[in-house]
């Protein structure tokens, strides 16, 4: 458990900023505390690899692999360490996300991209994809907690809490080490098991240290709940069909409707829909057809 830097009254007198830099730090605190144990686990796992059966060149793969792990994995939690220190706060795009995207692609224009970039952007995401499948509700929780301090709908693309940001670093961490891609593809259930829960605990902590200085003892999800932009034809318009659709307030916001009153501010698709189908007397051939082509491009 995290101890509070200072007393629970901090609260009273901390501004949300300052609570908000705290978290950050609590959390990158906590990750470092963790990080002998998860090589530790690592370097085990490497273990029990070596000594399954298999085929001659596998295993000669997994002895070396064994072998540089025991010479290594303490190099390799340092490193993620040091990583953790150099992210910023408040965040910005540190040194493992500069120039990229949130995706890992460069950022400014279109470039050939050698295959040992793919290769780590690659396993950075699928670290990434297991960390949240393991932490969401965590990270979701503390996501809204930050977002209610610093009064801003999202965190930064590059913010520490982030997953993608310590997949990057442990990521690059090893290849700092003198440890191969290979041997993190051989270990990569294990790895991904033991850094997931390395931060789903940190996540928890630093939530409960927030709670405990009387952010947000619950959460509200309502805004994060998507709502489609209105009834399909053929509903009343009492109807809760597609209540839960796959429209977000934001996209809402950006078609020129309030999610909820799809039809305030603008007509319904459906209303647009019955332009192009309401009975009135239309020229025949050529003239018909343009009317036909007219209506569907104010439509479109």
């Amino acid at each position: 458990a995290l101890a509070p830097p200072t007393p629970r009254t901090m609260s009273l007198r901390a501004s949300p900023l300052t609570l908000a830099s705290t978290a950050r730090r609590l959390y990158a605190e906590q990750l470092t505390r963790g990080m002998p144990e998860v090589a530790a686990a690592i370097l085990e796992s490497a273990r029990r690899l070596a000594d399954k059966p298999a085929e001659p060149a596998i295993r000669q793969r997994r002895r070396e692999l064994l072998l540089a792990l025991t010479q290594s994995h303490e190099a390799w939690a340092r490193a993620v360490v040091a990583g953790l220190g150099q992210l910023k706060s408040p965040p910005t795009a540190s040194r493992f996300g500069e120039g990229l995207t949130t995706s890992g692609l460069p950022a400014a224009g279109l470039s050939l991209v050698d295959d040992d970039t793919i290769e780590r952007e690659i396993l950075t995401s699928r670290l990434a994809l297991a960390i949240m499948d393991k932490a969401g509700w965590e990270f979701t929780d503390l996501r809204s907690r930050m977002s209610s301090l610093e009064q801003r709908p999202e965190l930064d693309p590059h913010d520490p809490l982030r997953a993608h940001m310590l997949a990057r670093i442990a990521v690059d961490a090893w290849r700092g080490a003198g440890l191969r891609n290979d041997g993190w593809r051989e270990l990569q259930t294990p790895l991904h098991e033991a850094l997931a829960a390395t931060v789903e605990e940190a996540y928890h902590e630093v939530n409960r240290w927030l709670i405990a200085q009387g952010v947000m003892p619950e959460v509200d999800l309502r805004p994060y709940i998507r709502r489609s932009l209105g009834p399909p034809s053929g509903f009343g318009s009492g109807s809760r069909f597609g209540e839960l659709g796959s429209a977000s307030p934001d996209e809402g916001s950006r078609s020129g409707h309030s999610v909820s009153g799809a039809g305030q501010g603008g007509p319904r698709v459906h209303d647009e829909t019955r332009l192009m189908t309401r009975s009135h007397p239309l020229p025949r051939s050529e003239e018909h057809a343009e009317a036909v082509l007219g209506r569907l491009n104010r439509l479109v």
